[in-house]
């Protein structure tokens, strides 16, 4: 050992066959922090669904996520034996910008807890909820009277419970399935009972008591109701959470934890899974009025949602504080109303009213039975229709929209608005449009990447198709998802693909996207025709016929602090992916913006250079492999790289295959060897095809590194291979890495030359490349080379990978020689479809003679 000018040791000569272990060393530690920064970072955008990126949340897993790119870049440095200066550089630089957001993140001032009614408008629905934020646009620039009142707001849900229970949420409903009705109780009463055994947060307390003092002086009780962000559209979370009327002062901030816990019932959580919307999007607000005396109460529809049609309005009242005309669970008088100018009652039919609800001395409320005299009395005078009826009208003409609208009109005669929201018309929309269709899915299964429902045309593809071909609002179904959807993700409704991996790069697009989708739905390609109108349900991983729901709705607009997926640098410099497809002109070290982007490329150019492994590096040193026995005409030798071969392997002079314990090999072993598959066939009966195969080899034969029988490589760890091998003037290579971590599973493979002529070796690899892409793999032919890829498998499907790719290889030897038309090309597809791996039938199509245009 030597010290280095920079005083770094320098070693001596290093021996060819070390050289190749350092490096699979490398790669092996290269592919453990890939594999664990996806984990990390499928874990933070798992977790932003659950909780805001806050510093103590969020720092630690950022910064390992920086240290294991790092150390992912020293890696492909050792492998390549190249620099990658700027990747430090980058790394470094998103480091601090993404430090100092989160430092500006934890410094960020306090959204208020609690806001007056009369400070609230419209804009301020992420803060106050939908309903508040309604309301307050009512008295604030509709100019209707609303009761005084405030709102306890999300920030003081986040400080109470959004925050504090992140985890407990999380771990409760990451893997509930909102069908499982007994797991779903038991996830309601689990959280539902931690919600409202929390202590409130002391700044959430002060404001709710100095508040509700100012206001106690003139009421005798409080209206506490819920007021969910996200609240309104399409999203009307209608009788989902719980209201309390009539409550004491002194017992307001109880009734709140009340009223947050009720967030966590059966039916507000399966709403939520079942259409996608996240903890973050839709955290809950509290609305806080006076108890008001009631004379009556009741609902104004600006639309007859049954009928919609311009020229009416409905009113539906009752005596009280008609809490059950809201419910739809007590009769109620109906006044249909004229829209014109004059309001005039075009049809009003009285109810017998034989009890109401009533506020209560002390609190709560009472059903009290109506008298006799009263029940089929009209609750309202002409006078009142001509007070509700022109509100209705100004309230669709500010939303813009029809409006289904509370109002209550106390002793004295006057009315308030205390509710409008949008209503849904022309639809009727069920109340439990959210539960689980009774029609009979076409698949059900597999894993949820993103929760959520939609519909919308299919497109059923083994690959990804151009972003031309996909209409807008496609539902996708691909065999295996790769970074490349990503040309087509704004263009999808949502996503199937029958393998996949959820840590991976797709998945981590699709949750940026937020696009209901469903991995490992196995067979889901052949349960559904291209053109076909689908509905997908990816929270409960089934897919139906027909559309039950309409397409996916845009998530709501809420702060950037709380959104899953951003610009914030948090996402700029570590999640998202740029990066996705190695073969474009932009997959180099420039175009890395972000940890992941730098990630993705360590991966790809670490495989690239374990794939091209010189054997030239074995040939100087050939006393360190042995050759394999067998009958396979292969000259094959072996290197050990670590674990690949059994104690006391090659004892006896040659290695036998079942000495050799590497993972991947036995696997594709298994193929070469299968009965059945034959490596030689009797040489073809067309004086064209020996006279291709005459003249083919005369010309491969001066080009060629190695002449037919010269030796081939294999190098083997316990889950790696590299085999590089020419046999009868074609070159075959392939790598493999086959572990339990799906991440690190990757088969590569290249197929090139052959010895007939340049037509028939192009028929051969069309013959190769149809077969790999039906086993799932990723092609790129250019006449006749073939460049295949399969990554990311589970181990089951990787080993399945290698073992057909086994047979393929032995089956296509000198196989090109046999290629005399495209009929001919298609014939042994179709038997190798079959099995029949020897292609031991005469039935092939006639020969066609060769064509003397252009080659395929």
């Amino acid at each position: 050992m030597t010290l280095g000018r920079r005083g770094r040791r320098t070693e001596g000569p290093v021996s060819a066959e070390e050289r190749v272990r350092r490096q699979y060393e490398e790669f092996k530690a290269l592919l453990a922090s890939n594999n664990e920064c996806l984990a990390l970072m499928a874990g933070l955008q798992e977790d932003f669904r659950f909780v805001p990126p806050l510093p103590e949340v969020v720092g630690d897993r950022v910064a390992a996520v920086f240290d294991r790119t790092v150390a992912s870049v020293e890696a492909l440095e050792k492998v390549t034996g190249k620099g990658y200066a700027s990747f430090h550089r980058l790394a470094e630089r998103g480091r601090r910008e993404v430090e100092a957001y989160l430092g500006a993140v934890g410094l960020q001032e306090r959204p208020p807890m609690a806001v007056s009614l009369a400070q609230v408008d419209a804009t301020q629905a992420h803060l106050v909820g939908g309903k508040a934020a309604s309301l307050g646009e009512v008295a604030n620039h509709v100019g209707l009277p609303v009761p005084e009142g405030f709102v306890l707001t999300a920030g003081a849900y986040a400080e109470t419970v959004g925050v504090p229970l992140w985890r407990e949420i999380r771990d409760v409903l990451r893997d509930l399935d909102p069908d499982d009705e007994p797991a779903l109780a038991a996830a309601a009463r689990r959280l539902q009972a931690a919600v409202e055994s929390l202590p409130l947060p002391r700044a959430v307390e002060v404001a709710i008591t100095e508040r509700a003092r100012t206001l106690g002086t003139r009421c005798r009780g409080f209206a506490v109701r819920s007021s969910a962000v996200g609240e309104g559209g399409q999203r009307t979370f209608a009788g989902q959470f719980l209201s309390l009327l009539n409550v004491p002062e002194a017992e307001v901030p109880r009734a709140y934890l009340r009223v947050l816990a009720s967030r966590f019932s059966e039916r507000a959580l399966a709403y939520r899974l079942s259409q996608g919307i996240t903890e973050v999007e839709s955290p809950m607000a509290v609305l806080v009025l006076p108890t008001l005396e009631a004379r009556a109460a009741g609902i104004l529809y600006t639309q007859d949602p049954g009928r919609p049609a311009p020229g009416h309005l409905l009113i539906a009242a009752t005596s009280g504080l008609g809490l059950d005309v809201a419910g739809g669970v007590a009769p109620a008088d109906l006044y249909v109303v004229a829209r014109t100018r004059s309001h005039a009652v075009l049809e009003h039919r009285t109810a017998d009213k034989t009890e109401r609800v009533v506020a209560v001395a002390g609190g709560g409320i009472a059903r009290t039975v109506v008298p006799e005299d009263e029940r089929r009395r009209a609750t309202l005078s002409t006078e009142d229709i001509q007070v509700l009826a022109p509100w209705g009208v100004r309230l669709e003409a500010h939303f813009a929209s029809p409006q289904d609208v509370e109002w209550v009109l106390d002793d004295r005669g006057e009315f308030y608005v205390v509710q409008t929201r949008a209503l849904a018309v022309g639809r009727g929309a069920s109340r439990r449009a959210w539960s689980s269709p009774k029609a009979t899915p076409l698949f059900a299964g597999g894993r949820t990447v993103f929760p959520g429902r939609t519909s919308g045309p299919a497109m059923s593809e083994v690959e990804t198709p151009q972003a031309s071909h996909v209409p807008e609002g496609t539902i996708l179904l691909v065999r295996r998802p790769t970074p490349e959807i990503v040309k087509v993700l704004p263009r999808l409704a949502g996503l199937v693909a029958e393998r996949g991996n959820i840590t991976g790069h797709a998945a981590a697009l699709l949750r940026e996207y937020r696009i209901p989708s469903v991995f490992e739905a196995e067979g889901a390609l052949q349960k559904v025709t291209s053109g076909t109108t689908v509905s997908l349900d990816a929270t409960r991983r089934s897919l139906y016929e027909g559309t039950l729901w309409p397409p996916a709705a845009r998530s709501v607009e809420i702060p950037e602090r709380f959104t899953a997926g951003g610009t914030d640098p948090l996402h700029r410099r570590l999640l998202t992916l740029n990066l996705v497809d190695p073969s474009a002109l932009n997959f180099r070290p420039s175009s890395c913006r972000s940890a992941h982007d730098v990630l993705r490329f360590c991966h790809e150019k670490a495989i690239e250079a374990m794939f091209s492994l010189s054997d030239s590096v074995l040939d100087r040193a050939p006393h360190a492999a042995r050759r394999l026995a067998g009958a396979t005409p292969i000259r094959l030798y072996v290197l050990d790289l670590g674990g690949g071969l059994a104690q006391g392997a090659g004892a006896a002079g040659d290695v036998r295959s079942e000495e050799i314990v590497s993972r991947p090999f036995q696997a594709l072993w298994r193929g070469v060897t299968q009965p059945g598959v034959s490596w030689r066939r009797e040489m073809p009966a067309s004086i064209g095809g020996l006279a291709s195969v005459m003249a083919g080899s005369l010309g491969s034969q001066s080009s060629a590194r190695r002449a037919l029988g010269e030796k081939s490589y294999l190098l083997v760890a316990s889950e790696y291979m590299n085999l590089n091998s020419r046999l009868a003037f074609h070159f075959t290579l392939v790598d493999a890495t086959l572990t339990d971590a799906r991440n690190n599973n990757a088969v590569s493979f290249r197929f090139a030359g052959g010895g007939a002529t340049r037509w028939r070796r192009n028929l051969r690899a069309v013959f190769l490349e149809r077969i790999l892409r039906h086993l799932g793999f990723q092609v790129d032919r250019r006449v006749d080379v073939v460049n295949a890829w399969f990554r990311k498998g589970t181990a089951a499907e990787t080993e399945a990978a290698l073992d057909h790719l086994g047979r393929l290889m032995a089956c296509s030897s000198q196989l090109d020689m046999y290629m005399e038309s495209h009929d001919t090309m298609e014939w042994y597809v179709e038997q190798f479809m079959r099995g029949n791996y020897a292609f031991t039938t005469d039935r092939r199509p006639p020969a066609t003679g060769e064509p003397t245009g252009p080659t395929v």
